[in-house]
């Protein structure tokens, strides 16, 4: 019974070591594959709510956020956006984000260009997997204090040569055409 117990605790032992050396080879660089993606919301997710704290109003909106990934190294990205909230005009913004080896996502959109009233739009999330594809689940609130937004969404992937590339959600125009109306906002290098 005693070498019983003991092949059964050096059994948990060794297990447990190799858990704690997987969990330690963990790294960011699972995620190196978001450098030179495209992101945008999907039909069943662009209603958003805004509030107007003057009138004390929630509305429904229409938000298509797309985002291209310029740049990735270590669990950080940065990327240009476009937004488009309902009838309004597009929103130029540059990101800056991180994902940790365990895919949750932290999103910082800074609208361009920059004017020290401006205040960036944060957005927290997880990767997840919806039907064998990688979605990035983001919530996000944002604008002035006379009107805010409020959104969560399953961002998917586009590319060239699904029906999404040729018309997004919401917009009805190409990526590129989405994503020209703001030229040049994604992040340069310092270094």
């Amino acid at each position: 019974m005693k070498t019983y117990l003991l092949v059964i605790s050096s059994l948990v032992l060794v297990l447990a070591s190799l858990q704690f050396k997987l969990g330690q080879a963990a790294t960011t660089d699972k995620w190196s594959w978001l450098w030179g993606t495209y992101w945008y919301v999907p039909t069943k997710n662009l209603p958003a709510y805004s509030y107007s704290p003057i009138t004390n109003t929630v509305t429904s909106v229409s938000d298509q956020t797309m985002f291209h990934i310029t740049n990735y190294e270590n669990g950080y990205f940065s990327g240009d956006v476009v937004g488009q909230i309902g009838s309004n005009g597009p929103a130029c913004m540059s990101l800056v984000g991180s994902v940790t080896p365990e895919g949750k996502v932290y999103l910082s959109f800074n609208i361009l260009p920059y004017s020290p009233t401006n205040t960036a739009t944060i957005g927290i999330g997880d990767m997840v997997r919806k039907g064998g594809s990688w979605t990035m689940e983001n919530q996000m609130s944002s604008g002035p204090t006379a009107s805010q937004v409020g959104h969560w969404a399953y961002m998917v992937l586009t590319k060239p040569g699904l029906p999404s590339w040729a018309s997004l959600p919401g917009v009805n125009v190409s990526v590129q055409q989405f994503l020209s109306q703001c030229p040049d906002n994604a992040p340069s290098s310092a270094q």
